[in-house]
């Protein structure tokens, strides 16, 4: 398994798809308090209003190719958009492949965390640790992210139908899904790249699907 890296926590993910760090669970369940207003987030032309925003990013080993330049686009359109966010609002990072990769700055394990100024500097630091490699299960991030109960999840892939939701994990989250909207981004061209059960999960949610020309 691989190291854990500066401020991140990594999770496995079972055969099931089921998140089994328990510890990690546990401590998202606990909602933070939430602020009070509304701001606009977005990743790739998606947007959501709301106060507490989770991304969810595929770090897999395609968005490594080619050249990097997949996920150094993410990670340059996570960063903007963390960096808009006002120190009121709260936001939480996960990066996924088979297993999930949880920003875990010291004290916050878990959970959303404030946009402050060192908060914002912790997550840059985390961000650009991330490497490109594995496979790409959707499951377990997304399952991790709504029990945060955000008020949206923007979720980034370059993954296309073969790696799509089952039916039986799409119900699941769509039971889970509560007020939570779901916004997906996909690296591709053209509808051959889309993933159907993961555009019908952001239409349940009263969220967006679009597919983003790939870098």
């Amino acid at each position: 398994m691989m190291a854990a890296l500066p401020g991140s926590v990594i999770v496995g993910v079972a055969a099931c798809g089921c998140v089994w760090a328990a510890s990690f669970l546990a401590v998202a369940v606990a909602e933070p308090p939430r602020s009070p207003g509304e701001t606009r987030a977005g990743i790739f032309g998606l947007e959501a209003i709301g106060n507490r925003f989770v991304y969810v990013f595929d770090h897999s080993a395609s968005m490594g190719d080619p050249e990097g330049r997949p996920l150094a686009e993410a990670k340059r359109e996570l960063l903007e958009s963390i960096e808009a966010l006002g120190d009121s609002r709260q936001f939480h990072v996960i990066f996924y492949n088979e297993r999930l990769t949880v920003f875990a700055p010291s004290g916050h394990r878990g959970r959303p965390i404030f946009a402050d100024d060192d908060n914002k500097q912790a997550v840059r630091r985390f961000v650009e640790a991330i490497n490109a490699e594995g496979s790409t299960r959707h499951f377990g991030a997304l399952a991790a992210a709504l029990k945060l109960s955000p008020d949206a999840i923007f979720l980034l892939t370059d993954a296309d139908e073969r790696d799509d939701l089952t039916e039986d994990e799409l119900r699941q989250l769509t039971r889970s899904l509560g007020r939570t909207r779901c916004l997906v981004a996909q690296f591709g061209s053209g509808e051959d790249r889309r993933s159907p059960r993961l555009a019908r999960l952001a239409a349940e949610s009263g969220g967006d699907y679009r597919v983003v020309d790939a870098p």
